[in-house]
């Protein structure tokens, strides 16, 4: 299978003429629902319970596991040093160090708050959430201290959100409703837009642009252009999911994850 795409490190996802082949380093047996990849090209593949960690060529690194929480909500691995584990059934995250080993817990709960669907770490450290009960984007320290608060955003877009995820990326900081689309605040919590995205469980942001996996393929949006493309994969068949990254993209299947170089 070939690839219509050309990715220079410094420049935006393009279709272009010329093609690439891809070439399958590894295949791993896993059950999981998502995957996603760090800075560092390393991949994580997440189940029920389970985060398998992979390296950039696809092979097994590291695995945490947990069951007295529940299910895994989300896993946001923008910060590859203090990984968050959500757990919306018990409003717990968990913090894990790029081992995959338990750093420490923020429990919701405890801290005051009795709705937090979606949560993800900051850039200096702390914790964004979004607290659904007075319609705000947070970010708490783990004593619950708030440092930054967004406005009301039910009055600042005029409906009401439940968000499933939110990552920090170059300053900016991305709440997705699958409902209403992907919401854009600044790192002050300053909201800025809303990206008409719609139906996304999760997605990533691949140089400057949101790539997401929809419809058995792997697209990108140019926030600030508005260009959409799509991109082939070497495999269509019973793909749940797909990321990419410089020089890799892993596909997850029912029952397993492969990493290809292209």
């Amino acid at each position: 299978m070939l690839l219509l795409l050309v990715l220079p490190a410094l420049c935006a996802i393009a279709q272009t003429a010329a093609t690439t082949a891809y070439t399958q380093l590894g295949s791993y047996v896993v059950k999981a629902n998502s995957i996603s990849v760090d800075n560092f090209g390393n991949f994580y593949a997440v189940g029920d319970n389970q985060v398998v960690k992979f390296d950039r060529m696809g092979n097994k690194f590291q695995v945490y596991e947990e069951v007295k929480y529940g299910k895994i909500g989300a896993v946001d691995i923008s910060n590859p040093m203090k990984i968050v584990v959500y757990y919306p059934d018990f409003m717990q995250a968990v913090l894990l160090d790029r081992f995959l080993a338990y750093f420490t817990t923020y429990n919701f709960f405890d801290l005051g708050y009795q709705n937090v669907t979606a949560v993800g770490m900051s850039s200096d450290g702390y914790l964004w959430f979004y607290d659904n009960l007075n319609f705000t984007l947070k970010k708490v320290d783990q004593t619950g201290k708030v440092q930054l608060q967004s406005q009301p955003v039910n009055q600042l877009i005029n409906t009401v959100i439940t968000p499933n995820f939110i990552m920090e990326k170059s300053g900016q900081v991305y709440v997705n409703d699958p409902a209403v689309g992907v919401l854009v605040f600044d790192n002050f919590g300053a909201y800025y837009k809303t990206i008409p995205i719609k139906g996304l469980q999760r997605f990533q942001i691949f140089q400057e642009q949101i790539v997401y996996f929809e419809e058995g393929k792997l697209k990108s949006y140019n926030p600030v252009t508005f260009d959409a493309k799509q991109i082939s994969l070497p495999d269509t068949v019973g793909v749940k999911q797909a990321v990419i990254e410089k020089e890799r993209i892993a596909i997850l299947h029912a029952d397993r994850v492969d990493f290809y170089k292209y």
